[in-house]
């Protein structure tokens, strides 16, 4: 089977740290140094699920060959396995190698002829694919490349790893870090219309138990080889969830080309809590806007990101003041850079299209329509229409349109209790 690179996507992280219970045992001795179980370092979460998790312990050998004993969680990637502070003669695992691609897992399957996302179920010289309600069949040797987006949770018994050492007696400081399937992550932010101010958090969900920790969020995540021969993780655009939350405590660094955050206090979790951490608050910019495409009217805001801090794709709750009034979803929106988020409709503001005018003949087809706005507001408004003509010819447009590609816009200002209609004409020939 090829190598495939796998790329993790931007989208919400996990992190499961290693449930830590070190044993060194002599086979002249049945010496055996105990270490909480609950003992973790640092764990970076990344967007997709992913967790890579490095600690530190203090070991104590005896003459000739030691072994050292420790647990990972169940779903470690025993391949991305490193210890360091010994000599390693070998290393043991009591199961199987965590496969990179688990059966569930969102990805998306790049080949020569295009892109497919979906649920993978499994590989062997078609990678078979769940998607829109069916399967599909992918030839291994058409596969460019695989962006994993989310990864399923693996559930079942620790892995006891055994580290055979020849190491001189002594002290010294073990070294353990691998990458693992973890909890998820996911930002949450909170934007006041009335003051454009903003608060990012992050939820952590179906954590372990972890004691006196770094966490590190990223937005992104790790890169690996499918063969599970080499793992080189590098860190992704990190972002991150009430109110009057101490915000302070968290630092905002670059690694790269991507941005994470560290969690400035050492953290401890309990085993299936759900966790939110304040990760940082600033102010955007807002600018309101009235949409019609099709459908209801949409009041919509253009997100200007002026908070400093670049925003990962999640969630954004709308509040005026204290009063919730609607959510929409934002994809990663860089600093200074702009996202459009709908926050509700105005059903106060109706608008719908005719079709005035239709000739189909052979080879040829001409149609007209009207476009009627009516406010029912007590105040003006101004609405951007748009409408979509495929491609064909635009004979005319009253008023005027803007022509981007296929689409057509105008800037309408309708009067309080006012209606204004507008018209166009394309006609196709083939």
């Amino acid at each position: 089977m090829a190598l495939l690179c796998i790329i993790v996507a931007v989208s919400a992280v996990g992190a499961v740290f290693a449930a830590v219970r070190l044993a060194v045992v002599s086979p002249m001795s049945s010496t055996t140094v105990q270490v909480d179980e609950n003992a973790a370092d640092k764990v970076t979460v990344y967007g997709n699920g992913m967790t890579f998790v490095n600690y530190e312990e203090s070991i104590k050998l005896e003459e000739g060959v030691n072994t050292v004993q420790f647990y990972l969680p169940s779903g470690a990637l025993t391949d991305t396995l490193t210890v360091s502070g010994v000599n390693v003669v070998k290393i043991t695992t009591s199961e199987e190698n965590q496969p990179i691609i688990e059966r569930g897992d969102v990805i998306t399957v790049y080949t020569e002829d295009g892109a497919y996302t979906g649920k993978f179920i499994s590989w062997d010289t078609m990678l078979l694919l769940e998607a829109d309600n069916g399967t599909i069949m992918i030839p291994g040797t058409q596969i460019t490349r695989i962006v994993l987006s989310e990864v399923v949770q693996v559930q079942g018994p620790k892995i006891l790893v055994q580290v055979a050492t020849d190491s001189s007696p002594g002290e010294y400081q073990l070294n353990v870090s691998y990458l693992m399937r973890g909890p998820t992550w996911k930002p949450t932010y909170f934007v006041d219309l009335e003051t454009s101010s903003l608060e990012c958090w992050a939820t952590i969900e179906n954590v372990e138990s972890w004691s006196n920790f770094t966490l590190v969020l990223v937005s992104g995540g790790p890169h690996t080889v499918y063969s599970g021969t080499i793992y080189q993780p590098y860190y992704g655009n990190a972002v991150a969830l009430s109110f009057s939350a101490d915000f302070a405590s968290t630092t905002s660094t670059s690694t790269d080309e991507y941005h994470e955050y560290t969690y400035g206090a050492r953290l401890s979790f309990d085993k299936g809590a759900t966790v939110r951490l304040p990760l940082f608050n600033g102010t955007v910019g807002l600018r309101q806007e009235y949409f019609w495409a099709s459908g209801d009217v949409q009041n919509r805001y253009h997100l200007n990101n002026t908070s400093g801090e670049p925003l990962a794709a999640g969630t954004v709750e709308f509040y005026r003041g204290k009063a919730w009034v609607g959510e929409d979803s934002i994809g990663y929106t860089p600093v200074n850079a702009e996202s459009i988020v709908v926050v509700n409709y105005a059903y106060d503001i109706t608008v719908t299209s005719t079709v005035t005018k239709s000739i189909i003949q052979s080879g040829y087809q001409d149609q007209g329509i009207n476009v009627t706005i009516t406010n029912h507001k007590s105040t003006s408004v101004q609405i951007l229409i748009q409408q979509d003509i495929y491609g064909y010819n635009l004979i005319s447009s009253t008023p005027s349109a803007t022509r981007v590609g296929s689409t057509l816009s105008w800037v309408i200002n309708v009067d309080a209790d006012g209606t204004t209609t507008l018209y166009y004409e394309w006609d196709y020939h083939w």
